[in-house]
């Protein structure tokens, strides 16, 4: 029929100048939403979406496709809505059945404010490490240590920095996580030369970082504390729930289970429903049966003489990540159009045709990386595309397939903890409840791989040489310098 034509005949190759346009539209779109009148994160991303789609069809592509792109990348994103319901379900079971107030309560009996951000930053990392997940440190230990920091009068933002940093390290570095598998498979490396590679920027980092905490840490000293605060706080948990050390026996199954590589919706489900079925063994003194099953749906919700235990302790439910949800499929939906138009090709191509040196095609990538964070919302986009677009310099300079997969972690794991409205950055506020700007300062693991990896860049350390016409593909040379 001749009326039947496909409907992608009238698409063009995007031009650079439009390209421009568009990343100038979005990038006004956002600073006008964030910066100047404070919009709604969904609302400002929902303006973007439909900018998007008008440069596309500028472009030659239909809306029918458009519409197709969009829903490709809400497709993407459905496992990581499942995981964000289940946390909230997890979160809300956990504080009725007295888990989450338990861990405070022993946690203040415990901790100092002297030892609290460098205690709480190591066990970060070796859970993260284990587990393989930042996504399951934060959500279980993270959580807990909120509130210990609430009680030890540490501002939110540095306890918050401290957990994101400590989870990181895991999710960063373990031969468990997916973001440590999907780069050194991106890269064409092997996982655990990755891993050697990825131990040259993430040591020092987390080395450094331990001693700026443990510095901030001397300004929290145990004289300087308001030892009524703390017991204000237990005698607020004491009079609400049931506090017993058994209750830990979930937390320590839960992360068994992500030990075990038990899938996380599963894992986390098991969890929200153990902490349902303790909160009836242990708590049915205090909350009745609807309270108790409505915490998993519609949350808990807690009023005592202190405001800051009734912020933290009145939370959770799957509807109260509904927000962070809506806002997952708004912003990978956006990136997926923004690529398929073509909007990120040609100008992060562009961007790649100018390298001229070693340092500048590490540099790039860390750049790139960021970009594409910040337009996609996405670690995992930003690993794929970048290292989809830079492998090519890596080759031409024959600079080794792991400090590609190397860079990609510096920035493509990393940058999505620093950007608001990142899959991940949403996902951490919803669930410490800590805005992204307030925690990132003080991120200094997050914030130190960057700038380790530049470093490294521009004096050529660790930068190895690897010879890709040589058959064997993951040889990797001693540390040169990239000149």
């Amino acid at each position: 029929m001749k009326n039947s034509k496909d409907i992608t005949t009238n698409k063009k190759e995007m031009s650079f100048s439009l390209a421009v346009l568009c990343m100038l539209l979005l990038a006004a779109i956002f600073i006008g939403g964030f910066g100047i009148y404070k919009i709604n994160t969904q609302v400002v991303f929902l303006l973007a979406v439909v900018a998007a789609a008008i440069v596309g069809v500028i472009n030659g592509f239909s809306l029918i496709e458009i519409d197709k792109f969009f829903l490709d990348g809400c497709k993407n994103v459905v496992m990581a809505a499942m995981i964000l319901m289940s946390v909230g379900a997890v979160i809300g079971s956990w504080i009725v059945s007295g888990i989450v107030p338990t861990i405070i309560y022993y946690g203040l009996s415990i901790l100092t404010p002297a030892s609290f951000l460098l205690a709480g930053f190591f066990i970060c990392c070796i859970l993260s490490f284990f587990t393989g997940s930042s996504y399951s440190a934060i959500s279980t230990l993270g959580v807990a240590f909120m509130g210990i920091g609430i009680g030890l009068n540490i501002n939110p933002g540095i306890t918050a920095g401290m957990i994101v940093s400590g989870s990181v390290f895991g999710d960063k570095l373990s031969p468990f996580s997916d973001s440590t598998n999907l780069a050194a498979a991106v890269s064409d490396a092997n996982v655990f030369d990755h891993v050697r590679s990825m131990l040259y920027t993430t040591i020092p980092a987390m080395l450094i970082s331990a001693v700026l905490y443990f510095i901030i840490s001397m300004r929290y000293s145990a004289s300087s504390l308001d030892l009524s605060i703390i017991t204000g706080i237990k005698d607020a948990l004491t009079a609400n729930f049931n506090i017993t050390p058994i209750l830990l026996i979930i937390p320590a199954f839960t992360i068994f289970l992500a030990i075990k590589k038990v899938p996380p919706v599963t894992a986390l489900i098991s969890s929200a429903l153990l902490g349902t079925l303790a909160a009836f063994v242990f708590q049915s003194g205090f909350y009745n049966f609807k309270t108790i099953v409505s915490a998993m749906g519609t949350g808990f919700s807690i009023n005592t003489d202190i405001a800051e235990i009734n912020k933290l302790l009145s939370r959770g439910g799957m509807l109260g990540m509904m927000g962070a949800t809506a806002l997952a499929f708004l912003a990978v939906g956006l990136g997926e159009i923004l690529q398929k138009i073509g909007v990120l090709n040609v100008v992060l191509s562009k961007l790649n045709k100018v390298v001229r040196s070693k340092p500048a095609v590490v540099i790039s990538t860390l750049f790139v990386s960021l970009i594409v964070t910040i337009l996609c919302a996405s670690q995992y986009i930003a690993i794929i595309l970048t290292g989809q677009l830079m492998k090519n310099s890596f080759k031409e300079y024959k600079i080794s397939r792991t400090v590609l997969s190397r860079t990609l972690e510096d920035g493509g794991t990393i940058f999505a903890y620093l950007v608001p409205w990142s899959t991940t950055g949403v996902f951490i506020t919803g669930v410490l409840g800590v805005e992204v700007f307030a925690y990132a300062p003080y991120a200094f693991f997050c914030i130190l791989c960057p700038i380790i990896a530049a470093v490294y860049a521009i004096t050529g350390f660790a930068q190895f040489k690897e010879n890709y016409d040589n058959e064997e593909k993951g040889e990797v040379e001693a540390p040169v310098a990239a000149n």
